[in-house]
């Protein structure tokens, strides 16, 4: 059954809700189908006779099995629902705790609108699969069998001819699974594409508009809108074709059981009655035959969206917690990085053989261009993602991963490593093990997860703040926290004179993504929420870079006395803050071109040295009043 059978599992979790509707369900059918044999009764027994007894018993007996069926189907689909809520709730946990498990390299690779598909959209499709599904295809099944065994037992001669209908539906049930079950889930990628470019523009609209690119963005979602249009008017053709065959042929052959019940009838071989509850079980045969078609085409609407939606729990992550973690309760702060390699696919290495210490407490501020490693390299130090675990060895300034077969294949072909190298025209290239990002000794592999990132704090260059209030998203890392640690934190990211100007203060609710704050006040939040946290190793990525040079004095007074005895990375262009750094590392293309503190590369007069100077120029001309071509006056 695919993935219906996983979806299946999760209903028998709940078993006696389960197997009660599915019971309900088939009890019911039994009611409705017993009814035809009791208009049976009443047309050659009760009314020739004449007894009024027999009439009113019957008649009773009619309406007790109606109120019965009537009765067991209510438990039934009150069942199926429950049931099916249950489900879902039980679905979404589980993928909403894998969400949340997954490492960055998961959301890299799939666009947020084709997640959001699976776990809404998707899941509502299987939703209703489980609480329509298993009734319609069950009843289906139960009042087909249950229909010819009440008309074998009526007339064996006509029931013959209708038991030919049998492998239609199996061939039929066959052929239209095989063609819709693609053209659905065609139809739910696609539904998912279509998500991505609204959710990106929502979220972009504020880019959309700057550049004056609604029309175009227009075109871009009609595109993708169209294309969904086209798969679901194909899956809808389909349907429309498939669905209402099945009834018609069952159509078809009640119009002949219709005249040879006839003929047998007026030559005397069939009673009325006989005659009458036989067309009656006939008619009955056209519902199962639509509740078969349109439970197969749920069926594979299901299955199609259960692929998607179980492709999040079965992806492997690349990220474990170790099997036996080292445990810790707060780390002293000393951080190795030994020979680190690290590629997001393949051989495009974005870092390469990066190797330095910082002790604890120490101040490093890593400096470099844009697509130079510095951010890339800070993910390796909580886990965001993890160093090559491959050796390497590097050829004419490119490096190559040495595959499982102790092979590396350059320029199309093949060379065997020969006692830890790579011999290639009779040049010998060392092969380089893996390396390490170490905390305070051990390999950060070694820590669990939430024990490892706990004591690592983060502000981004980007912060996200989430729709809740300006407290709930300072104290995020310690939701409990006391209020007083909370104000703390804010006056020393310089952010609580602001936040006390609100009318409703720290329970003033932000939106979403802080959208009702500046960029400073964002960046200032988000350093409170760090400060909270109190982690003994922080990683600031460029976090004094939208508010002013007053307030970036004030946050820097306040992180100065922070640091203390923290070890702290800062990702910036600031010359003042890199000046102070005990460490500065220059990095260029996923290399460390240089390390040292402020006077020992200037002194070097490298790199550094010309970006030093030129950061210098910069800061003088940005404090430098100048003045205005019109009028004269002076501007700050």
């Amino acid at each position: 059954m695919g993935y219906v059978s996983r979806l299946t599992n999760y209903a028998l979790k709940h078993k006696p809700l389960f197997f009660g509707f599915l019971t309900s369900a088939v009890i019911g059918t039994v009611f409705n189908l017993l009814t035809p044999l009791v208009i049976v009764e009443i047309i050659d027994t009760a009314i020739p006779s004449g007894n009024y007894n027999i009439v009113i018993q019957l008649a009773l007996t009619y309406l007790a099995l109606t109120l019965l069926y009537a009765l067991f189907d209510i438990g039934g689909r009150y069942g199926a629902a429950i049931t099916a809520q249950k489900v879902i709730y039980d679905l979404r946990g589980e993928l909403y705790d894998s969400l949340m498990e997954k490492d960055l390299s998961f959301y890299d690779q799939n666009e947020t609108g084709q997640l959001l598909a699976r776990v809404t959209t998707d899941v509502t499709t299987m939703r209703e699969f489980l609480f329509w599904g298993y009734r319609v295809i069950l009843i289906g099944l139960a009042q087909m069998i249950g229909t010819y065994i009440v008309m074998l037992w009526l007339n064996l001669d006509l029931t013959l001819y209708l038991l030919a209908l049998i492998p239609f539906a199996g061939a039929f049930i066959y052929v239209f699974a095989k063609k819709v079950r693609p053209v659905f889930y065609s139809a739910r990628e696609q539904y998912g594409t279509l998500s991505s470019v609204l959710a990106e523009n929502i979220v972009g609209m504020k880019v959309v508009k700057s550049y004056a690119a609604s029309e175009r963005e227009f075109e871009r979602v009609e595109k993708e809108n169209y294309r969904f249009l086209e798969e679901r008017t194909e899956a809808l053709r389909l349907l429309s074709f498939y669905r209402p065959l099945l009834p018609t042929v069952f159509g078809i052959a009640t119009g002949f059981i219709i005249y040879y019940g006839g003929l047998q009838f007026l030559m005397g071989s069939m009673s009325y009655g006989v005659f009458t509850g036989y067309i009656t079980l006939v008619g009955m045969l056209i519902l199962p035959a639509r509740f078969l078609s349109w439970g197969v085409g749920m069926y594979q609407r299901a299955d199609a969206a259960g692929e998607r939606t179980f492709y999040i729990l079965d992806h492997r992550d690349e990220l474990l917690n170790p099997e036996e973690p080292i445990e810790i309760d707060r780390f002293k702060g000393k951080v190795d990085f030994e020979h680190v390699y690290f590629s997001y696919h393949d051989d495009k290495f974005i870092l390469k053989d990066i190797h330095f210490t910082a002790r604890p407490g120490q101040v490093v501020a890593l400096l470099g261009g844009t697509g130079s490693g510095k951010t890339s390299l800070m993910n390796l130090i909580p886990r965001f993602y993890d160093v090559d675990d491959r050796p390497t060895v590097e050829i004419d300034d490119k490096i190559y991963h040495i595959q499982e077969d102790n092979t590396v294949e350059v320029d199309g072909e093949k060379h065997k490593e020969q006692h830890g190298a790579i011999v290639i025209e009779g040049k010998a290239y060392q092969i380089r093990e893996p390396g390490h990002v170490r905390i305070d000794g051990e390999d950060v592999r070694n820590y669990r997860l939430e024990d490892l990132r706990m004591n690592i704090g983060m502000v981004h260059q980007d912060p996200f703040l989430f729709s809740a209030t300006i407290g709930e998203n300072i104290a995020f890392a310690k939701p409990n926290c006391p209020f007083e640690e909370i104000e703390s934190a804010a006056k020393s990211a310089n952010i609580h004179d602001f936040i006390s100007s609100l009318d409703e203060g720290y329970d003033s609710t932000i939106g979403e993504r802080g959208v009702t704050l500046s960029g400073g006040q964002k960046q200032r939040i988000a350093i409170a929420r760090a400060l909270v946290a109190d982690p003994k190793i922080l990683i600031l990525d460029d976090s004094t870079s939208s508010v002013d040079a007053k307030t970036e004095a004030l946050i820097q007074q306040a992180l100065e006395k922070l640091m203390i005895g923290r070890t702290t990375f800062i990702i910036t262009h600031r010359l003042s803050t890199i000046r102070n750094a005990d460490l500065i590392v220059m990095m260029e293309k996923g290399r460390i071109v240089e390390i040292g503190s402020h006077e020992e590369l200037i002194e070097q007069d490298g790199y550094y040295a010309g970006i030093a100077s030129t950061l210098r120029e910069m800061e003088l001309a940005a404090d430098t009043p100048t003045l205005s071509t019109e009028g004269g006056s002076t501007h700050e």
